[in-house]
């Protein structure tokens, strides 16, 4: 519900400013694929995600969300959630309910690096800088990359995203945020690790956890040292 909103959003972005798009039935976008790529679609805040988000709702809002998407109002159902949930979580929060909630997708990603056959690959979101640098960072414990460079890492995107923020302000918006969701906080990586500590004593035990074992761990690692080394 909340990604595809997300994406319905970023579909009007791109439709208000090509008015000649082919558009769905629906009123998407339709996605480009090319022939010969393999895509892997694993939505990161699925079933399991919404409704850890869905249960922190009071039952008057819960009732009202229902009765707005069994009549098709998606975008004022989901400014509910924003306003009431989301937003209060924030950024951090979003990524330790997808961290709690989203770890069999999570799996489902880890298996895809694990297999030397998927190399090279792209993976990204929406806006490139949420999911995918929650993905990001997974990735770079795994390869024991230190917190402080993590933190760098995700930080730079700050500074990329420039360029989309005013459009990026106004979707989120409609989903009922705040422009702080269009940024990068700085406290991101080091909140988000300390929840995992907190939670699972460490980084090995949550990946343990999500059935993302010390084999596959090391099947990812050995995956992207070697790409690394065949590209340099």
């Amino acid at each position: 519900m909340v990604a595809r909103t997300e994406h319905i959003q970023k579909d009007k972005s791109h439709k208000a400013r090509d008015r000649t798009a082919d558009l769905h039935t629906r009123g998407e976008v339709a996605p480009m694929k090319i022939p010969g790529i393999r895509y892997c679609e694993i939505n990161l805040n699925g079933s399991s995600y919404e409704s850890s988000l869905l249960k922190r709702l009071r039952y008057t809002s819960l009732a009202k969300i229902i009765a707005l998407m069994a009549v098709g109002r998606r975008s004022e159902a989901i400014t509910i959630l924003g306003k009431e949930v989301i937003q209060p979580r924030g950024l951090v929060g979003q990524a330790i309910d997808t961290i709690d909630s989203s770890g069999g997708e999570l799996k489902q990603i880890f298996d895809i690096l694990a297999d030397a056959e998927s190399y090279p690959l792209f993976f990204h979101c929406t806006s490139g800088k949420d999911r995918t640098g929650l993905l990001a960072f997974l990735i770079l414990l795994v390869l024991d990359i230190p917190l402080d460079v993590i933190s760098v890492d995700y930080m730079a995107s700050e500074g990329e995203l420039v360029s989309e923020r005013g459009l990026r302000i106004q979707e989120l918006k409609a989903m009922g945020l705040s422009d702080d969701f269009a940024h990068c906080p700085p406290n991101w990586v080091m909140d988000v690790y300390g929840h995992i500590e907190q939670t699972h004593g460490s980084v090995q035990a949550y990946l343990d956890w999500i059935r993302v074992d010390e084999v596959v761990r090391r099947k990812v690692r050995s995956n992207i040292l070697t790409q690394t080394k065949i590209q340099s």
